[in-house]
């Protein structure tokens, strides 16, 4: 029986089916990972939508990435980022708060930032070990710890809790949620960042960082919408992420891909996007223009009769 992980009902819909032996033979040649004991030996994965909430998820549960996995990321330089366009949004809306959790910090970028720049009591939690001893040995204040321990620990403890590229990783969303609100005050503030599943990234036929078992669920505004009606939230705002400058070249594949697989309007499709667009889309005032990668959105935690 399959049933959703927001909702536990069993009105979900199949989606697409997943070869494991074809994930594995891509994450070996593309990131040189062997993802073999990740996938547990099942022969196939399954992409389903919960069609109450809209969300997206993988099954089965159990494959989602084991720390393993992400110390083998993190030596990408480009896997925990010092600057996230999401960290800026979420400075603003911190702004009044005194005690702030980030929830899956990496190495503490943004734990620091808070600390050292705006005066705010934050510390982070992480799950990935080499990623905290990295964070401690910078004097930054992370924790290995569970949430879900936390939230028991320390209930209605922080003003703001925010979670960036965290939720997609979550098979369990609907604890993770509930956990997180916990942690939180009344009327404090949760701040959420995912990869936008309705932005140009959806047109990549083989997102492998978008699949299992890197990513589990995939999110977007509707979704969002439906957590408040299952939890003590209400949404403040959302935004979305303008295209980066180092996503320029991945957006302009993507859009070729999607043109017709004639090898000779391939071949000059291809030069003339990137000796053209390419320079036209360094423009900020042009990418302002065009959505991005992130969805953001802020929740604030309200008391429900």
């Amino acid at each position: 029986m399959i049933v959703s992980p927001l909702t536990n009902s069993e009105n979900v819909t199949l989606l697409k089916t997943f070869p494991c032996n074809q994930l594995i033979q891509d994450w070996k040649k593309i990131f040189d990972i062997d993802i073999t004991k990740e996938l547990k030996n099942y022969p196939e994965i399954y992409l389903y939508q919960c069609n109450d909430s809209k969300l997206k998820f993988f099954m089965p549960f159990d494959i989602a990435g084991s720390d393993k996995l992400y110390e083998q990321l993190e030596n990408f330089d480009w896997y925990y980022m010092l600057q996230k366009w999401e960290y800026d949004v979420a400075i603003e809306d911190l702004s009044g708060c005194f005690k702030v959790l980030e929830v899956g910090c990496g190495q503490g970028a943004f734990v620091d930032r808070l600390c050292k720049k705006h005066n705010i009591d934050a510390e982070g939690i992480e799950l990935n070990s080499s990623a905290v001893e990295f964070g401690k040995k910078m004097g930054i204040s992370i924790f290995d710890d569970n949430i879900h321990q936390l939230a028991r620990k320390k209930s209605h403890s922080f003003d703001a809790l925010c979670a960036f590229q965290v939720l997609e990783h979550i098979p369990d969303c609907f604890n993770f949620f509930d956990s997180m609100i916990k942690l939180l005050k009344t009327n404090g503030k949760l701040i959420i960042s995912v990869p936008n599943s309705l932005s140009f990234p959806k047109y990549c036929e083989s997102n492998l960082l978008d699949q299992p078992p890197h990513h589990m669920t995939q999110w977007n505004h509707e979704t969002f919408e439906f957590i408040t009606t299952i939890f003590p939230l209400k949404v403040k705002h959302f935004k979305i992420e303008p295209l980066a400058e180092y996503h320029i070249n991945w957006y302009i594949s993507i859009q070729l891909s999607r043109l017709p697989q004639i090898k000779l309007i391939q071949s000059i499709s291809h030069r003339i996007a990137y000796k053209i667009l390419k320079p036209i889309l360094k423009l900020s005032q042009i990418r302002n223009l065009i959505s991005g990668h992130t969805l953001y959105v802020c929740f604030e935690k309200i008391t429900k009769d």
